[in-house]
């Protein structure tokens, strides 16, 4: 292993002692929850542990923030499909189109792979 993956290991691991040491310090305190609209209110009928409550609403936040970042990539790369499959068609146009091999290309053939030059 690595020198930065046994520090990445070394961190990951305080994060969760420390987690832990949260959730079994708190696992007894407990509190009432209630949500106000002014048109409805919604209260829990017993007290909920806080370390549930922290990570639910961890939880919460990684699954609408991994869905919205999904939903942002599937998009890219739809896009990014489009730009490839337009450039793919300009260039065929140009290589079909012209009736010298290097005329439009500035030199390359047709037969070069390497889009970069």
């Amino acid at each position: 292993m690595t020198p930065a993956r046994w520090t990445l290991l070394v961190i990951v691991l305080l994060l969760l002692g420390g987690l832990a040491l949260f959730t079994v310090q708190n696992l007894e305190r407990s509190t009432d929850l209630s949500l106000d609209l002014w048109v409805w209110a919604g209260h829990l009928q017993h007290p909920q542990p806080v370390p549930l409550l922290l990570l639910c609403a961890f939880g919460l936040g990684l699954v609408l923030g991994g869905g919205w970042g999904l939903v942002g990539r599937m998009r890219v790369s739809s896009q990014l499909a489009v730009l490839e499959q337009d450039l793919a068609r300009a260039s065929l146009r140009t290589s079909s189109g012209s009736s010298r091999s290097g005329e439009i290309d500035g030199g390359r053939t047709s037969g070069d792979d390497d889009p970069w030059g």
